[in-house]
């Protein structure tokens, strides 16, 4: 089941040690995932599936969700028609999902030089 493996992977990296942001961040995720699970058993269609799923707290708040949307909705979209498959993309496109959040996200925590800018 493709979206077992989802959920599976996250447990998986979370029994790994992570760091403990990437930690409370794993958590959060399978709390995510699994309001999926019921949103998708939920909705009457993949128009509502989206529009709730959209709304699940990816970001504080969801204000930041808005950025994640390019990575976010091809991800929901497969979870939302992948009920009892063994298609991959779920799984694959949450990593993609995963890691442009992080880079994202974790992005707006840190200084990065800006290009052309000497260093001091």
């Amino acid at each position: 089941m493709s979206r077992q493996a989802v959920i599976d992977a996250v447990t998986a990296e979370l029994a790994g040690d992570p760091s403990y942001f990437r930690a409370a961040l794993l958590r959060e995720d399978l709390e995510r995932l699994t309001g999926l699970l019921e949103l998708a058993a939920e909705a009457v269609d993949e128009t509502a599936f989206m529009k709730a799923a959209g709304l699940a707290g990816w970001t504080p708040g969801d204000l930041r969700t808005h950025e994640l949307k390019p990575w976010l909705d091809p991800f929901l979209r497969a979870w939302y028609g992948a009920a009892d498959g063994d298609d991959p993309a779920p799984l694959d496109l949450w990593r993609d999902f995963d890691r442009n959040r992080l880079d994202i996200l974790a992005g707006c925590l840190s200084t990065r030089p800006l290009a052309g800018v000497a260093r001091k």
